[in-house]
């Protein structure tokens, strides 16, 4: 008869049979039992065909479901309750109760927890299926655990990762396409605007004849415009230089002085080598000694 459970299957959000003739009330949805608990099955009879039913506790995916045990068998279906106690059984999130005789009549509890032997495990679907992700037909996982596609599962307090496809859209309800993006014409580049006198010493423009823009921007060839002040970026060939001026080499020697070299009026010799302090060649220390040119004996050197 059991094997019958998976074959006859729908799931909705409460997991009920199209031609289910029990509506399992209790334990309902997040209903937790703890080993030990006194617990009593609940349902009402939609269309009873079966003269008596069996209650059974079940567990595993929605669409995979196993029996664990039979809590009351041959009961008549119109008492609508049978009590049990929950026993020592593997702590779970996915267990629930079918009432009925016939597999085509079944009626589905929501899924509820158990606590009894171990940990629970860590949720990995939408509460009420079973441990399970919402499939297709159903996609959204509801704020209550429940699988479906209305605007109650999708909409607020749905949950993605635990919907199909990780998305809470419902299949009435596809996802906007996103308009794609044309490609905007780029914008001209607006033209730079030239500096106003840019080039141009005043209203002209300086020439070879009258080169330098002076700091009043007039064109003209003297001290005055090619001097201090003179502006060489309006200047003829951007410099501030007379047309008929030259660059001066840069002398990095010394002139020669006139009596560079001469020891007063003579030139100190062999024989009297050293200029003394005073502008006179000999050969004494007082020639040779403190205060002698070297720059002025011969040789170059303050030496007898």
């Amino acid at each position: 008869m059991h094997s019958h459970i998976i074959i006859f299957l729908l799931f909705i959000s409460t997991i009920s049979f199209t031609l289910a003739e029990y509506s399992v009330t209790n334990p309902g949805s997040g209903s937790i039992l703890n080993k030990g608990d006194s617990v009593i099955c609940k349902w009402t009879v939609l269309s009873a065909s079966d003269p008596t039913v069996d209650v059974i506790l079940v567990h595993g995916a929605a669409s995979n479901l196993q029996p664990v045990q039979t809590l009351c068998s041959n009961v008549n279906p119109q008492v609508g309750q049978c009590k049990f106690t929950v026993g020592s059984l593997p702590s779970g999130l996915d267990y629930a109760i079918i009432v009925g005789k016939n597999p085509i009549h079944y009626g589905y509890s929501s899924f509820f927890t158990i606590k009894s032997e171990g940990n629970l495990p860590e949720q990995k679907g939408c509460p009420n299926f079973g441990g399970q992700n919402c499939p297709e037909s159903l996609p959204c996982c509801s704020a209550a655990g429940f699988c479906g596609s209305s605007a109650a599962h999708c909409g607020n307090g749905c949950v993605p990762k635990f919907s199909f496809n990780g998305k809470c859209l419902g299949s009435s309800n596809p996802p906007p396409t996103k308009p794609t993006k044309q490609n905007t014409p780029t914008k001209p580049t607006k033209p730079t605007k030239p500096t106003p006198g840019q080039g141009l010493c005043g209203t002209s423009k300086c020439n070879s004849a009258a080169p330098c823009c002076s700091k009043f921007n007039f064109c003209g060839s003297t001290k005055d415009h090619c001097g201090k002040g003179c502006q060489a970026g309006k200047s003829f060939n951007g410099k501030c230089l007379n047309s008929g001026a030259s660059i001066s080499t840069k002398i990095t020697s010394k002139p020669t002085q006139s009596a560079q070299g001469m020891c007063g009026q003579s030139k100190c010799t062999s024989a009297y080598p050293c200029c003394s302090k005073f502008n006179y060649c000999g050969s004494t220390k007082d020639h040779c000694g403190t205060g002698c040119q070297a720059s002025k004996s011969l040789n170059g050197k303050c030496k007898a």
